[in-house]
């Protein structure tokens, strides 16, 4: 779930961002319809007209027909989901005409875009939805549906739980936003999920004239966006639940110590189960010379102090003292680096600690250099005043020698903390019962043991709580309420790590978000004024397992339709042209069924649609828009067509006694997203293992040079490439050629838009741009911030110079298009001998070029 900070986008007069940039708005109600880039024909329109949308062998299609549909979405949220009844009609016309067939409504809960960007009252904010802006949703549904839209209703986003709700006064402790892992099984908060579903899904639209329940226009609907009682990406199992406030502490203590005496009955039962499997600690990797580092990255006042009197065979203690935080809980952190892990050992975690008031800090086991990923290790300590004993045993993934540190996050509150006797060991120790634990007292605490059997239980347990919160849901959703032919999930396959197998196991399809280089906030979270977004290409990342779209494949589940309901690039990421080229390449090569920007951002009358509205809008961003129709043919006609070879990892089931994440199961076996399609799968009784079949079709490759990648997508209706720009780039009977006013880096997609061969379209789009900047950024010294100086419109985009060159039966002209697509200037061309070649040039003006016979 992302946030849709609400940035002051300052007007700043100022020169075009380039003397090489030109101005390029993309109309927010564009629908001219008959365009080059107009394909609102691959919408069967009414959405639904074709009956609801099903899963019939582990894809989406259309009931009444049985035809295969793939979505290519994207995500109104908080505003843009509530606009007028007239922009309503021009944002869906806008929507279709490039090529979206879904929307997902998300953050309809929020309290930040006010007045009218939230379901809610606003004298009731939280409590009570609003009619007239539930009117407005109505109308919109309504709108999307008529240009071949279908819907995706989520639930609970963002609502704040609070006292008036009947919570306890507590609920305001909470340190997980909305009140998220706790509403898996506090039954007050699951009771609420329930009433808003009942309060925003049991009604009759009066402009469709249909329930809710009842429109096949409404594909999907989502219960509980990024949430796991398990644990969130990265973290150990159950990270965060001993540091919560009473009573919800209490209950979960409540339902674990129930869940034991059903298993185990006594004590001397658990006893035994819990003291079984012990492995024999190693050397000790930390000694009383070992040297910590602290990170300070908002500039708090916070003072550390180091030991000298600690054992031998432990790192020394430290104290940290903290007061005046100014950011996120992990902007204050101690580390001790540079040790060596060896991927899939177990090694055990131990040290004492105490607070001067209770607080919970983060432990976790990192690299200590770019880019910084987990190893295996992401939990929480719930320290007290008194000096305990935490033990965290885990397993080692994805190390790099001499580079893993164990890390110490202290979070955001005030006040000193105190860690002594360090050690980190390889090797598995059991903990047992504690004395001071007993079932016919239901005194058991939550373990902090990880990988012991004690830890094993505490994942069993919470796992089938949260799949007992999923299915009541799914339950009250599709027979309470009536969804009975919509698809519905809980929540993101990748919160919990494995243990999501289980949870969405009776769900129709898999969803799952990710992000390259998301905006890094140095102060507090969402400060519209201090954060980052790292300068860095996944392009060169994409030979070395795909970047984070092939970290996405990992995790598609085995036959199950696959869906990605956010992805971006944020901006002002230098290179954010390559998002949409990548994505719908890779997702249309491994087979995804749905796949969404987030966002698409507020347009509409009297707002300022002429520049990039922040880190995520893709509406009015061309380095993203200008890509839609493109991308929605290579997705939704599979111009680029699915891997013929394929890796499937088969795990016994439970697939998490096998490994925790889909990262750690694959380990060294990882496929390349470029060359199989992917996927995971947990059986009954199935031994652990990876089946291939041969790569006999590659259409995506990836070419390194001494200036950087290039991604390409070659295949009989496309032929794109994006990276940092070679000399010449020749794909089949299509070549591209530099000039000397060719920028550095560049997306170039050709796409036949009548689903011919290129070699004998009729209709061809080319789409080829550098940067998209506003006018007067204010870009800092590094140009990885503009603070809150976005600058103002018109859009900038960097043309692409470059020659093309086109062997064809069929081309024989050429145009420079303009913003809504239409045909502004014919461009020289020659035809020789069955080749059509033309120069791009920068006093075209446009990032779109038609050609035609």
């Amino acid at each position: 779930m992302m946030i849709l900070a609400a940035l002051t986008l300052a007007l700043i007069p100022g020169p075009p961002p380039d003397p090489g940039m030109v101005p390029f708005v993309i109309p927010w109600d564009d629908a001219v319809a008959g365009t080059a880039t107009d394909v609102s024909f691959l919408n069967a329109k009414p959405a639904g007209k074709n009956g609801p949308i099903v899963v019939r062998n582990g894809v989406f299609v259309e009931a009444n027909t049985g035809r295969r549909i793939r979505f290519f979405a994207t995500n109104l949220g908080a505003g843009a989901a509530f606009p007028s009844k007239p922009d309503a009609d021009r944002i869906a016309a806008r929507l279709a005409k490039h090529g979206v067939n879904l929307v997902r409504f998300h953050h309809l809960q929020n309290d930040w875009d006010l007045p009218n960007g939230t379901i809610w009252r606003r004298d009731k904010m939280q409590l009570e939805v609003d009619p007239a802006q539930v009117d407005k949703l109505d109308y919109f549904i309504y709108a999307l549906k008529k240009q071949g839209i279908y819907s995706n209703i989520n639930l609970q986003t963002t609502r704040k739980p609070l006292p008036e709700m009947g919570l306890p006064e507590s609920v305001r402790q909470l340190s997980r936003g909305y009140g998220k892992q706790v509403d898996k099984f506090y039954p007050r908060l699951i009771q609420l999920q329930e009433e808003y579903a009942r309060a925003l899904l049991h009604r009759r639209n009066p402009y469709t004239k249909l329930f809710l329940r009842d429109d096949p226009a409404i594909a999907k609907i989502e219960i509980n966006n990024e949430n796991s009682l398990v644990g969130w990406p990265g973290e150990s199992v159950g990270a965060g639940l001993n540091a919560l406030p009473e009573p919800f502490l209490g209950e979960i203590k409540r339902q674990w110590n129930t869940w034991l005496a059903r298993k185990y009955r006594n004590d001397p039962a658990l006893r035994a189960a819990w003291t079984k499997g012990n492995t024999p600690l190693g050397a000790g990797l930390l000694r009383s010379k070992n040297a910590w580092t602290h990170e300070n990255q908002s500039q708090a006042d916070v003072t550390v102090s180091f030991g000298t009197d600690g054992p031998a065979d432990a790192a020394p203690p430290i104290s940290v003292s903290l007061a005046n935080l100014k950011g996120p809980d992990w902007h204050v952190q101690a580390h001790l680096p540079g040790l060596t892990l060896k991927n899939g050992v177990t090694y055990t975690l131990t040290f004492s600690a105490r607070a001067d008031r209770k607080r919970a800090v983060g432990v976790t086991a990192n690299l200590d250099q770019s880019d910084w990923h987990n190893v295996g290790l992401g939990a929480t300590a719930g320290l007290g005043t008194q000096w305990q004993l935490y033990t965290f045993v885990f397993r080692a993934n994805n190390t790099v020698p001499s580079h893993v540190r164990i890390a110490f996050v202290m979070g955001n509150a005030p006040g000193e903390v105190m860690i002594r006797e360090v050690r980190l060991r390889p090797g598995s120790q059991v903990i047992g019962l504690r004395k001071s634990e007993s079932l016919t007292k239901k005194s058991v605490e939550l373990p902090d043991a990880g990988l012991t059997p004690q830890g094993r239980d505490f994942a069993d347990f919470l796992t089938e709580t949260e799949a007992r919160f999923s299915n009541r849901m799914r339950k009250f959703v599709r027979e309470t309420l009536g969804f009975r032919r919509t698809n519905v999930i809980d929540t993101q396959i990748a919160w919990g790590g494995l243990t999501a197998l289980e949870r969405e196991r009776s769900m129709e399809y898999a969803d799952n978000h990710a992000y390259w280089q998301h905006p890094v906030f140095l102060g507090t979270d969402w400060d519209p004024k201090n954060w980052r977004v790292e300068q860095v290409a996944m392009v060169n990342e994409m030979d070395r397992g795909g970047g984070e779209l092939g970290n996405l494949a990992l995790t598609r589940i085995f036959g199950k339709p696959y869906s990605i309901s956010e992805y971006n690039h944020p901006a002002p990421n230098r290179y954010q042209v390559e998002n949409m080229l990548l994505f719908a390449a890779v997702a249309a090569f491994q087979d995804w069924d749905a796949i969404y920007t987030f966002d698409y951002g507020a347009t509409g009358t009297g707002m300022e649609n002429d520049r990039i509205g922040g880190f995520f809008a893709h509406a009015t961003n061309p380095a993203k828009f200008a890509y839609f129709s493109t991308a929605a043919m290579i997705f939704r006609t599979f111009q680029v067509p699915v891997a013929r070879g394929s890796a499937t990892l088969t795990l016994a089931r439970p697939a998490w006694h096998t490994a925790m994440t889909a990262g750690e199961a694959w380990a060294s076996q990882r496929p390349n997203a470029l060359t199989h399609r992917i996927a995971i799968r947990d059986a009954e009784k199935s031994p652990y293992g990876v089946k291939t079949t041969a790569a006999t079709n590659t259409p995506l490759r990836v070419q390194r040079t001494a200036a950087g990648a290039v991604f390409t997508a070659n295949a009989p209706q496309v032929r794109a490439w994006v990276g940092f720009t070679p000399s010449e780039v020749t794909l089949g009977s299509v070549r591209f050629r530099r000039t000397p006013l060719t920028p550095k880096f560049a997306a170039v997609t050709m796409t036949a838009i009548d689903q011919r061969p290129i070699e004998t379209s009729r209709r061809v789009l080319i789409t080829a741009m550098g940067r998209a900047e506003n006018i007067g950024m204010g870009w800092n010294a590094a140009r990885d911030s503009v603070s809150d100086q976005w600058g103002a419109g018109p859009v900038h985009v960097e043309t692409v110079p470059m020659s093309v060159r086109v062997k064809t039966s069929t081309l024989r002209r050429a145009f420079a298009l303009d913003p809504n697509g239409r045909r502004r200037l014919a461009i020289p061309v020659t035809v020789r001998g069955g080749v059509l070649e033309f120069t791009l040039q920068r006093a075209y003006a446009t990032p779109w070029v038609e050609l035609v016979p």
